[in-house]
């Protein structure tokens, strides 16, 4: 074994090594950070809910104070509650629409990269290959 395949088999082994590590050190990273936007997320949504409900039963009070029949005052507070959670279905949908898209624009490299990956892996491929 030569001084240069030895070297480059320690280099190997190295960022075996480290890669792991980072990768380790990075994986759990992404899960306290997953975790946090989560938990966050969940108690966001609850308080947007308890406003939402706050809302709707402030808006149906008001409108039974200025004289509107309780029957009446009911049904245009349903049909708000409707549209909101219309509106929210809506939102949802657009967003599973863009996390649909994203495996698909990771794989659209811009031409620049593709080129300088390219390269890289040619120069890589004639380094490693025995003589």
């Amino acid at each position: 074994m030569s001084l240069i395949q030895k070297l480059l088999a320690m280099a190997t082994l190295g960022q075996a090594a480290y890669g792991s590590w980072v990768s380790q050190q990075l994986l759990s990273r992404m899960i306290v950070v997953s975790g946090l936007v989560i938990g966050l997320a969940i108690v966001i949504s609850i308080m947007v809910s308890a406003m939402l409900v706050g809302s709707l039963y402030g808006g149906y009070f008001a409108l039974i104070q200025a004289g509107t029949e309780q029957y009446w005052a009911m049904l245009i507070t349903g049909l708000s509650a409707l549209m909101i959670i219309g509106a929210l279905v809506f939102l949802l949908l657009v967003c599973l629409r863009r996390l649909r898209r994203i495996p698909g624009t990771l794989l659209n490299q811009s031409p620049i990269t593709a080129r300088a990956m390219d390269t890289v892996g040619a120069f890589m491929d004639g380094l490693m290959e025995p003589r």
